[in-house]
């Protein structure tokens, strides 16, 4: 994903951006609850809480990295 921002000062994530990001799209295009939302259909190993995938979808609205990924949307 290059247009989405990552981390800096050497955090590392346990989980897989393209994950998290299939994750959200799932959200946005059923329109569930982000309480509701199957976590464990996105993620192998460890699962991460639903507040996890939130936080980087809030983050990244925030940077507008959404509008470079989609622009137009």
């Amino acid at each position: 994903m290059p247009y989405l921002n990552i981390a800096k000062r050497g955090f590392i994530s346990k989980f897989d951006l393209l994950s998290i990001v299939m994750a959200i799209l799932f959200k946005l295009k059923t329109g569930c609850q982000w309480e509701h939302l199957p976590v464990c259909h996105f993620f192998e190993g460890e699962i991460p809480s639903y507040k996890t995938v939130f936080y980087h979808y809030r983050k990244w609205c925030t940077l507008g990295d959404w509008e470079k990924v989609f622009p137009g949307w």
